[in-house]
């Protein structure tokens, strides 16, 4: 089978999945399979799909004291450049595609952590990104949908041929080896075995492997992050979304419910071991130049402002019935509760709409007791999912630190 069939197949099974609702990379079983056995037998396709495709590959895996981790790196770089081309080809009317953010977390996190920036720039290049500034990549003019099927289909074929590496390493039983070796041999051999059996002979007669060239490791990101917003606010997210916002295929989750954090690990961060003060790391809080609200949110609440609330009123964490001394003794305050309470109005686990300041309570958005919180009381609205589902997540630890029912009406 010729590249220019491969191509064919690979477009219609693009075009197949945009029907069913979904804009993504290949995943046609059958192909894939097709393709790993040509790829298997002729290392050398690659040139024909993609000319710099060797170039790649000794660029990603260059250096690397462990290949295992690196070519795992390296597939989800493939897998995102992969992503962009079939973007552009199934979606060139969509704005946010012809942008590629260089300080994104997709951008740094993957594509710099496995690939130099000169080839990653010369990856876009084909699909007609241009640099615009130090921070972005924009498509001066799209190419023919050819082309952006040729490079969508060089980058499948540079990502199975990272899992056809990856089987070569586990058949070995090692992946602490140098790269061009590795390369060498996949280049001489037709099949996995004859690959392992070389690679063997080889290992055997070095008494001592010789020294790797340093090079940075790889950073640690398995999450599908975006090439086209800023970087995630929840990076630490095993589940963050590709795009922050709801993917293309309208089967995608939106960014909140994948990026959803468990409630008891939030809690583990905040009080910290041996009841310590806890301060979070630097890079576990970065900067998000774009947000999925269009208003600014004032007065978000954030776990570390809960902490210093409550390290700065130690009376509230006393017990309720603690003897005082004369010099203390005041008329207890009793007009608001010590933390915040779910209205009865919310169903367990609804996020809230509404927040009172005055009577501390979060409240449906069409709760019959609002009324009564307008007159004189401070009410505000929480917008958006992330702002409302951080209050809730207040409430729940307020009502573990005081012990305190739902409120009432």
């Amino acid at each position: 089978m010729g590249s220019s069939s491969l191509s064919e197949d690979y477009r219609l099974c693009l075009e197949r999945e945009l029907r069913r609702g979904r804009a993504g990379v290949c995943g046609d079983p059958s192909l894939r399979a097709v393709l790993w056995h040509i790829l298997v037998e002729d290392f050398d396709l690659h040139g024909a799909l993609q000319d710099d495709a060797l170039a790649l590959l000794t660029d990603g895996l260059w250096g690397r004291a462990d290949l295992a981790p690196a070519l795992r790196g390296l597939a989800r770089a493939f897998e995102l450049l992969e992503l962009a081309a079939v973007h552009l080809y199934l979606l060139p009317w969509r704005k946010e595609f012809t942008t590629i953010k260089t300080f994104s977390g997709g951008y740094v996190h993957v594509l710099k952590g496995a690939l130099s920036e000169d080839l990653l720039i010369q990856s876009f290049q084909k699909m007609g990104y241009v640099r615009r500034d130090a921070h972005r990549l924009m498509v001066a003019a799209l190419p023919p949908a050819r082309q952006l099927v040729q490079v969508a289909l060089g980058c499948f074929a540079l990502r199975l041929e990272c899992e056809i590496l990856g089987e070569v390493l586990a058949q070995l039983g090692t992946s602490v080896l140098p790269a061009e070796e590795l390369l060498q041999a996949r280049r001489a051999s037709v099949d996995v075995a004859s690959c392992v059996a070389w690679l063997q002979q080889r290992l055997a007669r070095e008494e001592e492997p010789p020294p790797l060239p340093r090079r940075g490791s790889l950073t640690g990101c398995q999450a599908r992050l975006d090439l086209y917003r800023d970087m995630q606010e929840d990076e630490g997210s095993d589940e963050a979304s590709l795009y922050g916002g709801p993917s293309p295929g309208p089967d995608s989750p939106t960014s909140e419910l994948a990026c959803q954090p468990r409630f008891w690990e939030q809690s583990a961060r905040l009080w910290g071991a041996g009841g310590g003060p806890w301060e979070p790391a630097e890079a576990s809080s970065p900067t998000s130049g774009a947000s999925e609200e269009e208003e600014p949110q004032p007065e978000a609440f954030s776990f570390l402002s809960l902490r210093r609330e409550l390290l700065s009123r130690p009376g509230d964490l006393a017990p309720p019935h603690a003897p005082r001394s004369p010099e203390q003794a005041s008329p207890p305050p009793v007009s608001e509760p010590p933390g915040y309470q779910m209205h009865t109005c919310l169903a367990p686990g609804a996020l809230p709409a509404l927040c009172c300041d005055t009577c501390r309570q979060l409240h449906a958005a069409h709760c019959a007791a609002l009324p009564s919180c307008h007159p004189g009381h401070s009410l505000r609205t929480l917008r958006g999912n992330s702002q409302r589902r951080l209050w809730l997540q207040r409430a729940q630890v307020d009502a573990l630190l005081y012990d305190s029912p739902v409120a009432g009406p």
